[in-house]
């Protein structure tokens, strides 16, 4: 028995030292209405020493985080505290309000049309300046049949952040009619980036891209590849380690962004490079694995 006990510790250890993920502390907070905001952050780092993430999930928030699992294990490999809220803002701004002086910075992330919820939320908070947003999705049209409102850009205006983040799976918005024809999943209600920098003159706005993969290929495997074999064509190899580096990748940008100087900061086209160079990266965990070229990012400029 003592044998099998020692057999099963080193595997939970070598396990452990392949994920490179630090000790998780993982905790619910309740608000009003019995919303429920779910917090993963690393164990062994002060919160004052860690810059929060406030994530909004897809379907206007309403997917549960559970099925983001390994992407927030990245984000949490990076130091990032991971809040995951609900699509109720008075319950967000509860959130904010409580955290306001626990962290070093707090960073709105969205996927999808997780970013209506988001713009709803953080248009009322002075003190964020940076924005993320994954494949963002307006779907406010759609929502709200208002008719007037379809001529209204004025949804798309920030109130005080700076600096915006778009971090693109470029399989969203492809066509394809040979073989066979596939209609990428977003493309009528992708967010129109244009509409953005001419409501926001001031605004950095970067965009990076990743070529081959799509939509749905941030979510764990089995949703992921449930997504790929019908409604959101992904990444061709749907292999875990490929769909792992692809959320590695995109903690990575998220990484520089949050700590990169903004005052000299361009805006940004997208370009191809290699990317079997490694980043280099203030973290503690040493990302070094070699990163194939189907990220389209330019990084000398992105790092500047």
């Amino acid at each position: 028995m003592r044998i099998l006990n020692l057999i099963m510790f080193l595997l939970e250890c070598s396990a452990f030292q392949l994920n490179n993920l630090p000790p998780i502390n993982s905790y619910k907070k309740v608000f009003d209405n019995n919303e429920i905001v779910k917090v993963y952050e690393p164990g062994n780092i002060n919160k004052e020493n860690m810059d929060a993430i406030i994530f909004y999930t897809g379907a206007n928030s309403l997917i549960p985080g559970d099925i983001y699992s390994e992407f927030i294990k990245s984000l949490n490999r990076y130091n990032f505290s991971v809040s995951v809220v609900t699509n109720d803002n008075s319950a967000t701004k509860e959130l904010l309000y409580d955290i306001r002086n626990e962290y070093k910075n707090v960073i709105p992330v969205s996927h999808s049309s997780g970013y209506v919820t988001a713009v709803d939320t953080i248009n009322s908070q002075k003190n964020i300046k940076k924005a993320i947003f994954l494949d963002p999705v307006d779907n406010r049209n759609l929502l709200d049949f208002n008719p007037l409102k379809f001529m209204d850009n004025n949804n798309n205006k920030f109130n005080y952040v700076e600096n915006i983040l778009i971090l693109n799976a470029e399989k969203s918005y492809k066509w394809s009619v040979f073989p066979k024809l596939e209609i990428p999943f977003i493309a009528g209600f992708a967010l129109d980036t244009k509409i953005i920098e001419k409501n926001n003159p001031d605004l950095v706005l970067d965009k990076i891209n990743a070529d081959e993969y799509g939509h749905s290929d941030i979510l764990d495997n089995l949703w992921s590849d449930l997504m790929h074999g019908t409604l959101s064509k992904g990444h061709d190899d749907r292999s875990s380690n490929n769909l792992a580096e692809y959320h590695n990748w995109l903690a990575e940008q998220i990484y520089v962004f949050v700590n990169k100087n903004t005052v000299n900061s361009e805006k940004l086209s997208s370009t191809s490079i290699d990317l079997s160079s490694p980043i280099e990266l203030s973290t503690p965990i040493d990302y070094e694995e070699v990163r194939p070229d189907y990220f389209n990012v330019d990084s000398e400029k992105y790092l500047n």
